[in-house]
């Protein structure tokens, strides 16, 4: 898989998910939430499930943390 993460801000569903297993790598595990980095970039990125009102959270989002929130979760 080539590197795309400077290019990504936000993937939704099942696609994030996805990319995450297969490319990222996982820093940390909160509540509902997981942050992972990019072993090529070393952009982190946050998986959430942002419809909370949802059964499960509802879809997935991935989205790319700012660099001076990479500690902050």
């Amino acid at each position: 898989m080539t590197c795309q993460c400077n290019e990504i801000e936000e993937i939704n569903g099942w696609t994030a998910k996805s990319f995450a297993k297969q490319h990222l790598r996982k820093v940390r595990v909160g509540n509902w939430e997981i942050e992972y980095e990019c072993p090529e970039t070393g952009i982190h990125f946050l998986l959430d499930y942002p419809q909370g009102h949802l059964m499960g959270g509802g879809p997935p989002r991935l989205r790319r943390l700012p660099i001076s929130s990479n500690n902050d979760l």
